[in-house]
């Protein structure tokens, strides 16, 4: 599926991240925004406030799904 698609061009991404891999963030002077970089700066990802809450809302959803590990693939 593309993420962006104008004028012929197509982007797609897909981000997969073993165990160990380094991770850091850093939080803009505004207070309104953060960045998160993941590996040696390989993928980038800069969110603002509310896009942050709903990523963490998100990733909780899917720790609770995975702590029930006994449950089928679903969708958080």
């Amino acid at each position: 599926m593309a993420l962006y698609q104008q004028t012929g061009v197509s982007v797609e991404s897909w981000v997969e991240m073993q165990e160990g891999v380094d991770m850091r963030c850093e939080v803009e002077p505004d207070g309104d925004s953060a960045i998160l970089f993941f590996g040696r700066d390989d993928f980038v990802l800069h969110l603002g406030r509310d896009s942050l809450n709903a990523l963490a809302t998100l990733a909780g959803r899917a720790r609770e799904e995975l702590a029930s590990s006994a449950s089928p693939k679903r969708t958080c």
